[in-house]
């Protein structure tokens, strides 16, 4: 059997989500990634990881309504995971289902139009009237979201959104082979990613946006009185928020770009401990960051803030403060960072709780028995 995992756009970062359904379903089916690609190029972290199949256009509904027959007619697969309720997933998905009478799986992971609702509902429905001329509206996703219920079978990322849309919760698993802390040492990798040798680093892996609260890490961290500890921001970006950080960091603030998948587990041995500040808003409620289980399965200490399914996920293993608090989160790193025996303990708890919970292993079943069941 072929499973399509559809993408809402193969050169942005949803499409690691679509990368990692594809992970999970290819140990049991034959599986492809099919998606517009709205950019110039293949989303760099994992553009060499599969033989994308795409058709080239632009975002505005006109451009991307020419190539909707072409989209429908690259779809192979004898089932269909559509990562995302966007018209350029969720909706493709719908057309072929029509024409063909394929089973629909949709897969949401974050809160589509929770994000929007950051500046306030009334600002975001007035703000997205010129934007319909985009198939990204906030309109055509709710609409979609409204239609989920369309759908054979529905999966979520967290149970915010199991709440709001049902279906069956597929975590951000991760391959505990591949993320294994003996396979590293962490002075060598410092070395060779010319990070401080002695130093004490706390970790941020991933997009720094506003709502993820890289801005109170930093400030926290610049707020302490050891002159020895880094900040490390894996996966920066030019952007007007990123210059806001540099502002705040200083010389505590180090910098690095995007990174390819395969060398994320490298650049985790790195850490000291690794800090997930979500900001409690309506785009984190309904997200969980994928970059905790790369820490948990890492074996690393982690600091997080108590939103979304983080309390849950690190009831045992983690050291969780409240969401807005600069000064918890500078306290509970402190701690940490003066404590070798209790990071230690807490990594080893979250490297086992991710292999029995949230591991490759441990969800490739549960994905596949969804995908037979529509079938």
């Amino acid at each position: 059997m072929k499973v399509t995992v559809l993408t809402p756009d193969l050169s942005h970062n949803c499409l690691g989500r679509a990368h990692l359904l594809a992970q999970l379903l290819e140990r049991n089916f034959d599986v492809e990634i099919v998606g517009p690609k709205l950019g110039e190029s293949i989303w760099s972290p994992v553009k060499d990881d599969y033989e994308y199949k795409s058709v080239n256009n632009g975002p505005r509904v006109y451009e991307f309504a020419v190539d909707v027959p072409e989209l429908v007619n690259l779809i192979e697969g004898d089932v269909i995971l559509a990562s995302k309720p966007r018209v350029t997933s969720y909706g493709i998905a719908l057309l072929k289902s029509l024409k063909d009478d394929i089973p629909v799986i949709l897969d949401i992971d974050d809160w589509e139009t929770g994000f929007k609702f950051s500046d306030g509902k009334v600002k975001t429905l007035l703000k997205d009237i010129p934007r319909l001329i985009n198939t990204g509206s906030f309109y055509y996703t709710r609409t979609l979201e409204s239609l989920s219920g369309l759908a054979d079978a529905r999966t979520v990322s967290n149970r915010f959104l199991q709440s709001k849309f049902g279906g069956e919760i597929i975590p951000h698993a991760r391959d505990t082979a591949v993320f294994a802390p003996d396979r590293f040492d962490k002075q060598a990798v410092r070395q060779e990613f010319n990070l401080p040798l002695c130093d004490d680093v706390i970790m941020f892996s991933g997009t720094p946006r506003p709502h993820k609260g890289v801005d109170h890490l930093v400030k926290a961290v610049s707020q302490m009185d050891r002159g020895n500890t880094k900040v490390v921001i894996v996966g920066a970006h030019e952007s007007e928020y990123v210059d806001e950080l540099q502002q705040l960091g200083g010389d505590k603030l180090i910098l690095r770009g995007q990174q390819p998948f395969s060398e994320i587990p490298k650049w985790i041995a790195a850490a000291d401990v690794i800090a997930i500040p979500q900001k409690d808003s309506p785009a984190t409620k309904g997200q969980v960051p994928a970059k905790v289980f790369d820490a948990m399965a890492m074996g690393k200490p982690i600091v997080a803030t108590q939103v979304s399914d983080l309390p849950e996920i690190l009831d045992g293993c983690g050291v969780l403060v409240p969401s807005e608090s600069v000064t918890d989160l500078r306290d509970a790193i402190e701690c940490l960072l003066a404590d070798e025996e209790q990071r230690n303990a807490l990594g080893k708890r979250a490297r086992e709780k991710c292999i029995e919970q949230y591991s490759y292993d441990a969800i490739t079943p549960h994905l596949a028995d969804i995908v037979e069941l529509v079938r």
